[in-house]
């Protein structure tokens, strides 16, 4: 936190000197990003920001423990082209699907298939595919880290490439899906099966006993016979 608050000042006076010198500082995007509900790690979510800052990325960072109906609300007020969710926790992944669900379920979101992003420690590209994306019918896209968040979001909102990015996107999440399932296909063995191939145990045989037990200090040992 410290460190962002020690680069925040830098980004800002960067863009003023710009606007002084009559230069475009007209943001490239809005990204509304939140830490989702039940969930206080943030140190990732603030060097995204900071990524994106530094990129000429209008970012709302809405902290921590951030519920769903906040997030949703916060991208209307704030006219956002893109949301963010980040998260650290087991839990977190419940609460992204459940995000993306209200997404859904809200015209606003549905109608515009505003990007969703999703990362974290704990997310995962099979995981977004598999469990999120279903719930929403927009660009659910899986950012492995801070470095990606740029790119990301620069094919989203270009005129230009949008359009095939989300397309590839889209049948990543398929392929990744089929995938998936065919792993979960694979047949279980049944009991019968598995107590036949069971390691043969002989309980009656007595094990040969130890000459001795304990410590024995073996003295005046020839280095060459070890050797």
């Amino acid at each position: 936190k410290s460190a962002v608050a020690h680069l925040v000042p830098y980004i800002e006076e960067e863009k003023r000197q710009l606007e002084l010198a009559g230069g475009d500082v007209k943001p490239k995007g809005k990204i509304v990003m939140a830490t989702v509900k039940g969930d206080v790690h943030d140190i990732g979510k603030n060097i995204v920001t900071v990524v994106l800052q530094c990129n000429n990325y209008e970012v709302v960072n809405m902290g921590v423990m951030v519920p769903a109906q906040d997030i949703l609300k916060k991208a209307k007020d704030e006219g956002a082209d893109i949301i963010g969710l980040s998260g650290l926790i087991t839990p977190s992944l419940e609460e992204m699907q459940h995000v993306a669900a209200e997404m859904q379920r809200d015209d606003y979101f549905a109608s515009r298939h505003m990007p969703l992003l999703i990362g974290g420690a704990t997310t995962s590209r099979v995981h977004t595919a598999v469990k999120i994306a279903p719930h929403y019918e927009g660009p659910v896209v899986y950012v492995p880290d801070a470095s990606r968040a740029v790119g990301v979001c620069s094919e989203l909102l270009s005129d230009e490439r949008a359009a095939a990015y989300i397309a590839e996107l889209k049948a990543d999440i398929e392929k990744t899906r089929a995938l998936h399932a065919s792993k979960k296909q694979t047949p279980l063995v049944t009991l019968a099966a598995a107590r036949a191939n069971a390691a043969p145990l002989d309980l009656s045989r007595v094990p040969p006993a130890p000459k001795f037990t304990g410590r024995r200090v073996l003295k005046n040992l020839d280095l060459a016979e070890l050797a």
